[in-house]
């Protein structure tokens, strides 16, 4: 592997991990990324990655890229970058400009100087398709869906629903689980009978989450429910649809945002009617 290849730096988060694949079966292989240790396993199972180091392991040969974009990589030793042109329409869209943001599998793409594939870009075992994934969690509380949409999403469905989350997050899973009848509840730490679980997976439902990216990946349809962030920052590149409500004071964040500065999370104060049609959508066009 020395001499060639492409090296991709991308600590965090989990989606913007997961994002790395529109890019890593089209820049030149041998693929290494570096992330962090609790990525490794997923950032593995992208296509074109052919292995995965944590994040601060030397550098391997080859051509490397920034798409961390923090001060620690900016003393790095790296060929290309992300380009701030991207970092400052976050800035204008946080700020109420009109213009949205360009995808992120865009600006990876521009900055490996290749052209960003579209999703799904994890390889799973052929199954029929009939599952409906609830996702509940989220890293940063005030972007959790409210658990009376996603179990109306639940009971709505006709067919099988599991109910899924990570480590920190089996109370609230199993809550929600247990209002829909059937659910199965799982939680674990990494993704293997995770994406066991998503090969199944026809419409996956939550909200700005790491979750919701793998899903997406996972080649499900998502319908996504946006409160204190916003579509328009580039994130949401999957096939089905978003849920939102206009507020004069969203996006109140671009990526965490530890409570509402209102008080009332409004944002998330989302119609039933709405996302249970959006799900129904996805399901007959998947």
């Amino acid at each position: 592997m020395a001499g060639e290849g492409t090296v991709l730096l991308r600590r965090s988060a989990l989606g913007d991990v997961v994002l790395l694949g529109a890019i890593t079966a089209a820049v030149p292989r041998p693929v290494t990324v570096v992330t962090d240790p609790r990525y490794s396993e997923l950032a593995a199972r992208l296509r074109g990655v052919d292995r995965v180091l944590p994040w601060g392991s030397p550098l391997p040969a080859g051509r490397v890229i920034d798409l961390q974009g923090s001060w620690e990589t900016r003393r790095m030793r790296c060929d290309a970058r992300l380009r701030k042109r991207s970092l400052a329409r976050r800035r204008w869209l946080w700020w109420g400009g009109p213009a949205p943001r360009p995808p992120v599998p865009m600006i990876y793409g521009e900055a490996a100087g290749v052209v960003a594939r579209p999703p799904p870009w994890i390889d799973m075992p052929r199954r029929p398709r009939d599952t409906l994934a609830l996702l509940p969690g989220a890293a940063w509380v005030p972007k959790r869906p409210p658990e009376a949409l996603l179990v109306a999403c639940g009971v709505a469905w006709e067919g099988p629903v599991v109910v899924l989350g990570g480590p920190d997050e089996g109370d609230l899973v199993a809550r929600v689980a247990a209002q829909v009848p059937g659910a199965e509840a799982f939680t674990e730490q990494g993704f293997q009978g995770t994406l066991e679980r998503l090969a199944g997976v026809r419409v996956a439902v939550g909200g700005d989450s790491g979750l919701t990216h793998v899903a997406g990946a996972c080649g499900a349809s998502v319908v996504a429910f946006f409160g204190p962030t916003h579509p328009d920052d580039g994130f949401f590149v999957y096939p089905g649809e978003v849920v939102q409500r206009a507020l004069s004071c969203r996006p109140c964040s671009l990526h965490r945002v530890r409570s509402c500065r209102q008080g009332d999370r409004l944002c998330m104060d989302l119609s039933t009617e709405a996302a249970v049609r959006a799900v129904q959508r996805c399901a007959g066009s998947s």
